[in-house]
């Protein structure tokens, strides 16, 4: 029961109390009260009466007519004249009974006035004992109309006490609102801190609860700032603040293996030619300083687009991972124009030129035969002109335009829709104990007869802004597989699902028609776009939690200085990106790693699971730095 009910049942019950002791104190007054009047009444009718027979004489006759004309008059239940030995005489007695008041309450209120009694005297001689008793039913009368009005006026007062009190309750409990909101949050993971109500004793359960809220803030903060010192350490050049060549490379790996929208893309090669001259000429000090703000330009195309990342790959060549640009050309031209103009603001484009490759990579390719493919396409670069880009198109094949491709894959995935040619793939996320987590449900879509794999088709989805579409049909596939299965399965979401708002009411229609298979659904969002649209992720997880649909964030590590701004999100699990869970077992930066991650995300409530296992040696070094769970090509069940 809550306690705004327990409140309202405590000041029913005080009024209700107070009430019954008026009600009963008020109404045993006036029964005495009327009593008593009666008693004198009887008293002095009776002396009266008595006196005006004495006056008449003994006569028998006269005295049965006035007493029978007194009786008539209806006041009184009883008039009785004994003589002296105690004889009745004369006897008029009112044997009805009262009917002014209901019989409960007579029952319950007895008014008992002591009758009056008086002498009836013939000079010095004793004629008669008089006994007058005067009829109750008056006094019943007014006491129950008495009665009746006290009721009344407490059942107004009672009323006006209910709305009097049910506004004070809400004011008073008004900030108790807040700090069950608080409380309900922190059970969900979400660590926000309200404003102090001027109540003590709520003052004192908000200030201790914000106070928690706020260490928790502040020790994300610590933690994301010093995963992000690791993380930099480890994997980015000091000169440039790129990332070094092995992560860079485990990431193109990683993207190239997964079966996102990742895995298909463009990787473009800048070189700096005539580097080792520069520094004869200017110095270290001066070429670092250039390289630096080489590093800083490049590092700002990056970020300014998901997933996308920059390295410097040795001394002289630069390389940039653009997911989803299909485009191979675009992305080298725009980093090689950044690097032009730092060279012309420190009139140095005449000392070196820039030529570059690029190429577009594919799920499944390999690196070995990517990173040839742009090595021979730098050479015909650098042998054509001085910053002229080469294209190195697989098997050298030149490849129709993308608006030509744009034109075909459109075609293509409006007949998908329309004849709903897509499915779900299955492959299993265990805990540590081997316990399936959820079944991690990759789209497919059929061509031609043939089931491709999302890293083929996602990018071209995307660029034609029709993943909002996708993420509908992908909730109906696997709201219809849990309903089928009766396991829990796990969608990937893309950025429409958190920037279009019509997704979210949509989406809740979808979750309350499948409540129950909404129970065993997970979803997730790349780590670039929560926290790129954190106002908007947050409102997704709001209503992911109304319907018990578990989220998380994929592709974790990447953004861990911003690790501190999930403290009121409220995400279920992590997924920590492949990139560095390959081969971890062999790395022990990346073990430091996603051993603090693991012990920040338990500190607020969440799992962290690996992305893309493909080896034991991987799963048991995640075992032994704190993960709670794995999914990929080498777990089993």
């Amino acid at each position: 029961m809550s306690l705004y009910k327990r409140l309202w049942l405590a000041v029913i019950f005080m009024l209700s109390l107070v009430f019954g002791g008026s009600f009963i104190v008020s109404s045993l007054s006036a029964k005495a009260y009327l009593e008593e009047q009666l008693r004198m009444k009887n008293a002095d009718n009776a002396t009266a009466l008595a006196l005006s027979l004495t006056q008449q004489g003994a006569d028998e006759v006269l005295l049965e007519l006035t007493l029978s004309a007194q009786f008539d008059t209806g006041f009184y239940e009883m008039i009785q004249l004994a003589d002296p030995e105690g004889q009745v005489t004369i006897l008029r007695e009112d044997t009805q009974a009262a009917d002014d008041a209901p019989a409960w309450f007579i029952k319950l209120f007895p008014i008992t006035g002591e009758p009056g009694i008086a002498s009836v005297m013939n000079g010095w001689q004793q004629v008669g004992v008089l006994t007058l008793r005067s009829h109750s039913r008056f006094a019943y009368a007014e006491l129950w109309q008495s009665t009746q009005k006290m009721a009344l006026v407490f059942l107004v007062a009672m009323i006006l006490a209910g709305i009097l009190g049910s506004y004070l309750l809400k004011t008073i409990l008004r900030p108790l609102d807040d700090v069950v909101e608080q409380a309900k949050a922190i059970g969900e993971r979400r660590f926000i801190t309200i404003p102090e109500p001027k109540t003590l004793e709520f003052r004192k359960v908000a200030n201790s609860m914000n106070n928690l809220s706020a260490r928790i803030k502040q020790m994300l903060a610590q933690e994301a700032k010093r995963l992000e010192k690791w993380q930099r350490e480890a994997h980015v050049d000091k000169v440039t603040s790129l990332m070094k060549r092995e992560p860079f490379m485990k990431g193109l790996e990683a993207a190239l293996d997964s079966d996102d929208v990742n895995s298909t893309g463009s990787l473009c090669l800048i070189r700096l030619s005539g580097l080792m001259p520069l520094n004869q000429k200017y110095g270290h000090k001066v070429i670092d300083s250039m390289l630096g703000d080489m590093g800083k330009a490049l590092n700002k195309i990056a970020v300014e687009h998901s997933r996308w990342a920059a390295s410097r790959l040795n001394g002289s060549d630069f390389a940039l991972m653009a997911p989803r640009e299909m485009n191979a050309d675009e992305a080298a031209r725009e980093v090689q124009a950044v690097f032009q103009e730092i060279l012309e603001n420190r009139s140095m484009e005449h000392d070196m030129s820039l030529p570059g490759a690029a190429t577009i990579y594919e799920h499944g390719d390999g690196i070995g035969a990517i990173m040839t493919r742009l090595d021979s396409s730098m050479l015909i670069a650098e042998r054509e002109g001085e910053s002229h880009i080469n294209i190195a198109h697989k098997g050298d094949i030149q490849l129709t335009t993308v608006r030509e491709q744009m034109g075909e894959w459109r075609a293509r995935f409006e007949q998908a829709f329309a004849e709903h040619q897509f499915s779900l793939a299955g492959f299993p996320a265990v805990n540590t104990k081997g316990e399936i987590l959820h079944m991690e449900a990759p789209v497919r879509m059929e061509l031609g007869g043939e089931i491709i794999s999302a890293g083929r088709f996602l990018p071209w989805i995307n660029r034609l802004e029709m993943s909002g579409l996708l993420d509908q049909e992908v909730i109906d596939l696997a709201l219809r597989l849990i309903e089928e299965k009766g396991q829990p399965v796990c969608v990937n979401l893309s950025v429409a699902a958190v920037v279009e708002p019509a997704f979210l009411n949509w989406l809740s229609q979808r979750l309350a028609a499948h409540s129950n298979a909404a129970n065993m659904l997970w979803m997730e969002i790349s780590e670039s776009m929560a926290f790129r649209h954190l106002q908007s992720f947050k409102m997704l997880c709001n209503r992911a939690r109304d319907h018990n649909v578990k989220i998380g964030i994929e592709h974790m590590g990447h953004q861990l200085a911003e690790l501190g701004e999930l403290h009121d999100v409220g995400v279920d699990y992590l997924k920590v990106d492949a990139n560095f869970v390959r081969d971890i077992n062999d790395n022990v930066a990346n073990q430091n790693l996603l051993r603090n991650l693991c012990t920040v995300g338990h500190s607020i409530g969440v799992i962290v699971i690996g992305e893309n296992v493909r080896t034991d040696e991987e799963w048991e070094t995640l075992k032994e730095i704190g993960a709670d769970g794995a999914t990929g090509p080498g777990i089993k069940i």
